[in-house]
């Protein structure tokens, strides 16, 4: 049972590195034991701030101060304005049950906004019970908390084995709520949790919060731009502005005072109201007095449906087509999940793809947008869009060519960053204009899309609603001919929102071909959107047997150029189910034998192995070694084919080793040949084969034994049967896992430069480039790991349990012992044989 705690922040700040504003400053606020508290505010505000610093992960190296004696005597951590191990400058003080935050991990629960830096192990399930094993759960308990929160998180289709870099991102942050829900926190911390995740499934997850919240009585403090479906378990609603550069509460009580007394404040604030409450009075007059457009536009979204935008309801009306797909297969690594697509997309239209969470969706806008190669068919892009080129196929434009023509804005903003400062990212995508219309035109976006004060920022210090907002002002500085973004409206308040809905309806206007990836109802509604949705084969009207994976759409494939479009009627595009997209177990070895062996055991027995066989170089003990190796491991059922598959590089290595040693090695015994500085004598004749043998003999059975090492299994053994302190090996782990992701980093890093035009005139250049960009997302990734695994309680002051039990059995000694006598028997058959030679050494 969770003991609900009391969180008080008294005239507490924070300023990240690397800025001069201030994110968060002044802020006295004071939570009760078991409230259920909403904090609402206008994108920036700070309230991302405010969640990690009561978990603890900002300004925990600064100095803690004497009690405040307005806390009475409470001890306090009082950050006097000093900068903590991250940079970034703190003042004021934040309690957790009268303890600083650094003295209560584990207590709090942190779901952060990005649910890629909430990964921490490979599998899926391992994620879920990572934190119950933090707070000490018995393993039997623990599996039932895995399995019921993957459940009432909608993962309960999902393999446990199942690579969390697989899922999408609907379903990696499905999976960071689950891990948070299985710890049964004292705190509830969570920054919006559902940003992601389509419509019904945010029903679903707030059912999953609510049976926590009445079964364990957590307080909860949730961030949440629309509230609609969270009124029911909230109790307190808090509201964030600003007043003169400090952080001022704008409004503080129940959500019927919040809501129904403070409608001219939230309005100015950019504050959704949720749908019960815009039937007000208040709400109806004010819409029908307003009728200016961004107060148009603020109506739908607060008040009463407004009238619809006459542009929006006339169709694409024979307009050109931009894009058109042709029997296209999508999916990743030639596994199709969606097939036999047939789709137009039309100048002056927009398109919204919808669908649950890993339907495809981003996929088949990444194939659309000429980032990702189709399995099968083809997509071909408009007279218009293709301009002067000679192919018409995007995947095979250049990077400048692509970026001119068709802009990608991806799901982590994270990924398109590629300059210093936020004006830096908008320049780079204007191009070659002279350098003060340049300059002119970025500032303009950035004052558009509310960043016009940010110009010298760094992008990464950004909110994720202001990193959303400016990778689309810098795909738009590139004036494309088709914008395609996945999931615009992510972290926006709703003055924000509104401008995205005039941005990308005036975009229609001017003759652009758009296409969001969405899960917001609202947006498509007000956008005028045709609507193709991605539905699992045999769900819903319509499909079993009318819809094959995929579907025609209409006036695809071999219709003419102005075919006119019906926007009217959504269409759906079958996939295939979650359920049925299995994933094998990644198994540690081709060898099922090898795969059973104790990870640690393993290594060690491979490490064994390899130093013994230092030990001589001669023919003799090499050959034996070799035989001896190749024998093992096709008794072990590890077939040849694959053993020269994994260790080819060896064989090549050895060969060019033999080849030197024997041209320059040393001589003795006959010479056979000599040219110059080149001598081929008998003795290194001797001495070739043996090092060949040796590199053979070494390199085969250190590949073989220890590639595929399951890095969890290893961290499970290093803790468990050889007790090194948890910190030190799961911290390891961690770090092994990036290792893990830098080539989906490297893939995406590859896509978004790509789309961005960025590169393509030196393979050199853009190595180094994307080198760069690389190291720096892997040393963010690194801090997002580190608050992650903290988030879920670990390195607090419980002693941790173990899901995943590593056990030495009878087969791991027999292992040992084998590792041992393969060079043991080598090395004395050399030294009866007379050509032992202790490291090589070799008497002429």
């Amino acid at each position: 049972m969770a003991q609900p705690c009391s969180i008080v922040f008294s005239d507490w700040g924070y300023r990240p590195a690397l800025r001069w504003q201030w994110a968060v400053r002044h802020l006295s606020l004071t939570i009760d034991a078991g409230e259920r508290v909403l904090l609402m505010g206008a994108s920036g505000i700070g309230k991302s701030t405010i969640l990690q610093a009561t978990a603890g992960f900002l300004g925990t190296s600064c100095r803690a101060g004497a009690d405040d004696k307005g806390l009475q005597g409470r001890r306090a951590a009082s950050l006097d304005a000093l900068p903590d191990e991250d940079g970034g400058i703190g003042e004021g003080s934040i309690l957790i049950d009268g303890k600083p935050p650094t003295e209560s991990i584990g207590r709090c629960g942190l779901v952060l906004q990005d649910p890629e830096a909430q990964t921490v192990f490979e599998r899926a399930a391992d994620n879920v019970a990572f934190g119950p094993e933090n707070m000490g759960v018995e393993r039997s308990r623990i599996t039932q908390r895995v399995r019921t929160a993957m459940e009432e998180t909608g993962l309960g289709s999902v393999q446990w084995h199942r690579q969390a870099a697989h899922l999408s991102g609907g379903q990696a942050q499905r999976l960071a709520l689950a891990g948070v829900l299985s710890m049964r926190p004292d705190a509830l911390l969570l920054d919006e949790p559902a940003s992601m995740i389509d419509p019904a499934g945010v029903r679903s997850l707030v059912h999953a919060i609510r049976t926590v919240l009445d079964a364990e009585n957590p307080t909860m403090l949730l961030v949440e731009h629309k509230a609609d479906e969270w009124l029911d378990i909230i109790t307190r609603v808090v509201v964030l502005g600003s007043d003169g550069g400090s952080t001022a509460i704008a409004a503080d009580g129940a959500p019927d005072d919040v809501f129904g007394g403070h409608l001219q404040e939230l309005d100015d604030l950019g504050v959704w109201i949720p749908q019960r409450y815009r039937k007000k009075p208040y709400l109806n007059a004010k819409d029908t007095k307003d009728t200016g457009t961004h107060t148009a536009a603020g109506s739908a979204a607060m008040g009463s449906p407004a009238a619809p935008d006459a542009s929006a309801d006339r169709p694409a009306l024979c307009a050109d087509i931009a894009l058109t797909a042709e029997d296209l297969a999508i999916g990743y690594n030639s596994i199709p999940i969606a097939e036999h697509i047939s789709c137009a997309f039309r100048s002056s239209e927009i398109t919204a793809l919808t669908g649950d969470n890993g339907s495809g969706k981003s996929t088949l806008a990444l194939t659309l947008a000429g980032l990702l190669e189709p399995v099968s068919g083809t997509v071909t892009a408009g007279r218009l869009v293709q301009g002067d080129l000679g192919s018409s196929d995007p995947a095979g434009w250049g990077s400048p060519d692509l970026a001119q023509r068709i802009q990608y804005v991806f799901q982590n903003p994270e990924h398109q960053f590629a300059a210093g400062t936020v004006l830096g990212e908008v320049l780079l995508s204007i191009g070659s204009e002279p350098q003060g219309s340049a300059a002119a035109k970025a500032h303009s976006l950035l004052e558009r899309y509310g960043l016009d004060g940010l110009s010298a920022a760094n992008p990464y210090t950004l909110s994720g609603g202001q990193k959303r907002r400016l990778t689309v002002a810098a795909a738009l500085a590139a004036e494309p001919e088709v914008l395609i973004l996945d999931e615009p409206t992510f972290g926006q308040d709703r003055k924000t929102w509104e401008y995205m809905v005039d941005m990308i309806s005036g975009l229609r206007d001017q003759g652009k071909c758009i296409v969001v990836v969405t899960h917001d109802e609202e947006f498509i509604e007000r956008i005028g959107a045709r609507v193709i949705r991605l539905q699992p084969v045999g769900l819903g009207a319509g499909s079993p047997g009318a819809d094959p994976p995929g579907m025609g759409c209409p006036d695809a494939g071999h219709a003419p150029h102005t075919a006119c479009a019906d926007t009217g009627i959504p269409q759906t595009i079958g996939v295939t189910p979650q359920r049925q997209r299995c994933e094998e177990e990644k198994r540690s070895s081709p060898s099922k034998i090898i795969a059973s062996i104790n990870p640690a055991v393993r290594l060690l027995g491979a490490l064994v192995l390899c130093l013994l066989m230092v030990i001589s170089l001669d023919i003799v003990s090499s050959s034996v070694a070799c035989f001896l190796v190749f024998v093992s491991l096709t008794a072990a059922k590890y077939g040849i084919r694959e053993i020269i598959r994994r260790t080819w590089i060896i064989f090549l290595g050895s060969a060019a080793s033999a080849v030197s040693v024997l041209l320059y090695g040393q001589v003795s015994g006959q010479v056979y040949a000599h040219w110059g500085i080149i001598t081929v004598s008998q003795g290194s004749v001797m001495l070739a084969l043996a090092t060949a043998l040796r590199i053979i003999a070494i390199g085969v059975p250190a590949i073989a034994l220890i590639s595929g090492i399951d890095p969890t299994g290893l961290a499970d053994a290093f803790s468990q049967q050889f007790h090194l302190p948890d910190r030190f090996v799961y911290g390891g782990l961690a770090g092994m896992r990036l290792f893990s992701v830098i080539s989906d980093d490297w893939a995406a890093l590859s896509l978004s430069r790509r789309s961005r035009g960025i590169g393509g005139k030196s393979r050199t250049a853009d190595f180094i480039s994307q080198s760069f960009a690389l190291l720096v997302l892997s040393i963010r990734r690194s801090t997002s790991l580190s608050t992650a695994m903290q988030a879920r309680g670990f390195g607090g002051y419980r002693k941790r349990s173990h899901w995943r039990l590593s056990t030495v059995h009878k087969r791991d000694y027999v292992y040992i012992a084998l590792c041992i006598a393969i060079p043991v028997l080598a090395l004395i058959t050399a030294w009866f044989a007379g050509t032992f030679t202790f490291m090589g050494h070799v008497n002429a």
